[in-house]
């Protein structure tokens, strides 16, 4: 069996809602009276339209945190796929080394404030571009859950990337955090994509915090390294300019010539 080839394990983390672990990202199942919904589809090979099958028999459509393909790679076992406009460019560039995929699948977009109706389960859209441009948090209402994708999580934020857009600042990301800030009565936990689920929502303090210490000029760490994956299938290479900043548990990976927003 190879490496993308994991068999699917799944975890009931609240009623109707289920977090299954595959290879990639986590992938979460979000069931309402009349649709469902994967909250990301992680990489895996396999068919995970198939193992969805064992646990709900609704129709399920895929809403993606942002275009990575580590999120992005079993989209195609799905007919309904949403993504942020930004994330399409990324959402079918396979990763190098991971081979073959369905990739034949038509993507719609949304952008902030679009709302989900799964039947008595609503899930807003909230737009929070830094580790990608495509980023979006998704605010579950009645379930009072928050899935934040690569953006908010308990091993790191990567903001660090050679070829990065604009958005992936430091300054962006506090902004984004301030955003979240706001709704935080609406949510109890989050839902990250990666390094553990769920976590509780003083992460959203804590990245406020480690944001603005670094923008006040506290330097991280040069030893840089991700948890979220094995070194055969992702390994960051040391890069002069990147840096790991630590706080309160959580860690943004960042360029220190990307800590600002251009003014």
């Amino acid at each position: 069996m190879g490496v993308y080839e994991r068999p699917f394990t799944s975890r009931k983390i609240k009623e109707n809602t289920w977090v299954i672990e595959g290879v990639g990202s986590y992938s979460y199942l979000l069931i309402g009276n009349e649709k469902a919904m994967m909250v990301d589809t992680g990489m895996s090979k396999l068919n995970l339209r198939e193992y969805v099958k064992t646990i709900t028999s609704l129709p399920v459509m895929v809403v993606n945190t942002h275009g990575h393909f580590d999120h992005t790679g079993g989209n195609g076992w799905f007919e309904e796929v949403y993504m942020h406009p930004n994330a399409v460019a990324d959402a079918k560039r396979v990763f190098q080394g991971a081979g073959d995929y369905p990739l034949d699948y038509e993507i719609q977009t949304v952008r902030e404030g679009h709302v989900f109706d799964l039947g008595g389960r609503t899930i807003e859209v909230i737009e929070i571009p830094a580790h990608s441009p495509g980023s979006i948090a998704l605010l579950d209402r009645e379930y009072r859950l928050l899935f934040t994708g690569d953006e908010l999580e308990a091993g790191q934020v990567l903001l660090m990337f050679p070829d990065a857009p604009p958005c992936h600042t430091v300054e962006q990301h506090q902004r984004n955090m301030k955003k979240l800030k706001e709704r935080i009565d609406e949510f109890d936990f989050i839902c990250p994509g990666h390094n553990g689920t769920p976590i509780d929502k003083s992460y959203v303090d804590a990245f406020i915090e480690n944001d603005q210490r670094v923008m006040d000029g506290i330097e991280g760490k040069r030893d840089v390294y991700s948890p979220s994956f094995p070194k055969e299938i992702f390994n960051l290479p040391h890069i002069e300019y990147v840096r790991r900043s630590e706080h309160k548990g959580s860690a943004i990976v960042y360029d220190i010539r990307r800590i600002f927003a251009a003014r």
